[in-house]
């Protein structure tokens, strides 16, 4: 008996993870423009994906923890948990559709970047929608992000 009640508490337990397991973190997501709330990137040529590990436990709200745009300012900042315990950290510049912006103060694992840039296909400030490329031509690379963002100030 004890070895069935052994057995159910493990099988409990495998289904108590927050992972979301709809996110395949094999694979890049596509770089698309409709607000599909993905975000991959190459580092050192390693894949990583966002949405998957989540603070919150709610996959529908992981990119507003993780996307402000801050108005005053016209930055975008970025902090999206990639695995436990870890993230990719960056700033974008002045965003602004159709144009190139520079991101700086790129961060993955502790671990300061070189700034890069990053090409804004989509801003749509009514939806909230904002769709990038991005990379700094060295470890990181093959960014992309299309997501729903958040709106904060400096205040």
């Amino acid at each position: 008996m004890k070895k069935y009640i052994f057995i159910l508490f493990t099988i409990i337990s495998f289904w108590s993870c927050t992972e979301d397991d709809t996110v395949d973190i094999t694979v890049l997501p596509s770089a698309t423009t409709t607000g599909a709330d993905t975000f991959g990137c190459l580092v050192d040529g390693w894949i990583y994906v966002g949405g998957r590990y989540l603070g919150w436990g709610h996959s529908n709200i992981w990119t507003h923890d993780s996307f402000h745009y801050n108005e005053e300012e016209d930055k975008l900042y970025v902090s999206v948990p990639v695995k436990p315990e870890i993230r990719i950290r960056f700033t974008i510049l002045s965003p602004k559709e159709g144009e190139e912006s520079l991101v700086t103060d790129i961060q993955f694992e502790g671990e300061k970047l070189e700034d890069g840039t990053a090409l804004v296909s989509r801003f749509d400030t009514k939806t909230r929608v904002i769709s990038a490329t991005f990379g700094n031509g060295k470890s990181l690379t093959n960014g992309r992000f299309d997501i729903h963002y958040a709106v904060s100030d400096s205040n």
